[in-house]
């Protein structure tokens, strides 16, 4: 591959860069990967996946590493009413951007920046991401005239590898990737983020899927909505921010107003319950902690969801046995991120439920007796997402409260948390 960072004769369109807030240069949009401060040592633990033998539904996590340097002229007319024109979005701990013009084509990781676009109308500039596998297709399909066409967007993971050359021929306008995400899930360093900002696009991004104090006291946790609200700047999508965030506190007021008494609610076991015979086959397990902060758990601790496995005092990092569940005993099993890893009721039903319904001690377990063994939702999501989701684990936890829970795009229209048609108008701009 050729070093475009050296070729001084062809400069890109995107070589309009900002170090420290200072224009030096022209082009369709200005970004900068900020020196984060941090005083992380690059590594963290994961609170939500086995230290004694790694979760395969889990991913690596960031680590925090900055060396790029700020640099500062004295603005030129020119460069003063560019600014004027432009806007900045700061995502910290280490991302500022100044655009010029919204973005027309944008590269992901996941599917909780990738909804985010979706929600503010931008789907078709999702142009990249790790897997579109993991785009809500199904719950897309529940709001009218909203799709995405997954032909359109490149994997950046190809033949299993991550490979900086992807980032050049998909040439987006955007990175949408916190770059502590981008050193740590696809091996790059400071200099590759560097090359990569300069010849190709702008990074913009902070990981949101929970805290990471673990790693540097300098990394932030944006909320979910606040980290959308940052998307929504860059985008000048304002107002079809706003009108999901009051669906959003809509759905809130009404989970608020119906959910039981607390000293009435079910006890509720977050955990990962993945099929094959290594894992629910030999009866291992992986308590997850539905309290802590971060997207991941968010539909959760808006239902008032306590963490039995502490309480019961069995909380662990690690993998666990039938022993410690049935020690805590729970009387509801949510199996965390299954939409991600069972393809559907039926199938996880198959594979994980029945399956601890055959074992000695996973028969004794109350959720397993009574039928309240549920597939959780997706440990990435965005606001679409998470409007289903919290749907789900409603009528999941509570049914008597919000219904029973059937499947998605099983939910008679009276039984509904939120309107569709009011979500897919906003998508759609008509709103």
């Amino acid at each position: 591959m050729a070093d475009n960072a050296d070729d001084a004769d062809a400069p890109t369109r995107r070589d309009y860069l900002t170090y420290g807030g200072a224009v030096i240069g022209g082009g369709l949009l200005a970004g900068c990967v900020a020196d984060s401060g941090s005083d992380g040592d690059g590594g963290s633990t994961d609170a939500e996946t086995p230290t004694a033998t790694p979760d395969p539904t889990a991913t690596p996590e960031p680590t925090i590493e900055s060396t790029v340097e700020t640099t500062t002229s004295t603005p030129t007319d020119a460069e003063t009413a560019t600014e004027r024109a432009s806007w900045t979005v700061e995502m910290k701990p280490r991302t500022q951007v100044t655009f010029e013009s919204v973005p027309e084509s944008v590269v992901v990781y996941r599917a909780d920046y990738a909804d985010m676009l979706i929600a503010l109308g931008r789907g078709d500039a999702l142009v990249g991401m790790q897997d579109t596998q993991s785009l809500p297709a199904n719950m897309l399909a529940q709001l009218p005239d909203v799709s995405v066409d997954p032909e359109r967007i490149t994997p950046l993971r190809q033949e299993g590898e991550y490979d900086k050359e992807i980032f050049y021929d998909i040439d987006a306008d955007l990175h949408l990737i916190d770059p502590n995400n981008a050193k740590s899930y696809f091996g790059f360093d400071e200099a590759d983020i560097s090359e990569l900002a300069t010849n190709v696009a702008p990074w913009l991004g902070s990981f949101i899927r929970r805290p990471q104090d673990s790693i540097g006291p300098n990394y932030p946790h944006y909320t979910l909505y606040e980290a959308f609200e940052k998307v929504a700047a860059a985008f000048r999508e304002r107002e079809r921010y706003e009108a999901l965030a009051t669906v959003h506190e809509e759905l809130l007021a009404t989970i608020a107003e119906r959910l039981p008494p607390a000293e009435e609610r079910p006890t509720v076991g977050l955990a990962y319950l993945v099929p094959g015979e290594q894992y629910v086959g030999s009866g291992v397990f992986w308590l997850n902690d539905p309290t802590q902060p971060g997207m991941a758990k968010k539909q959760y601790r808006d239902l008032g969801v306590g963490n039995v496995w502490e309480q019961a005092g069995v909380y662990s990092d690690g993998e666990v046995n039938y022993e410690t569940l049935v020690q805590a005993d729970p009387d509801v099993l949510v199996a965390h991120n299954a939409f991600g890893y069972t393809d559907s009721i039926e199938d996880f039903q198959t594979r994980v439920v029945d399956v601890m319904a055959e074992s000695d001690l996973g028969s004794q377990l109350t959720a397993v007796q009574n039928d309240r063994v549920y597939r959780g939702g997706k440990n990435v999501q965005g606001p679409i997402i998470n409007l289903f989701q919290t749907e789900v684990a409603a009528k999941q936890i509570y049914p008597e409260a919000f219904g029973e829970w059937t499947g998605l795009g099983e939910v008679p229209a009276e039984e509904q948390l939120f309107d569709r048609q009011r979500v897919a108008d906003i998508v759609t701009g008509e709103f």
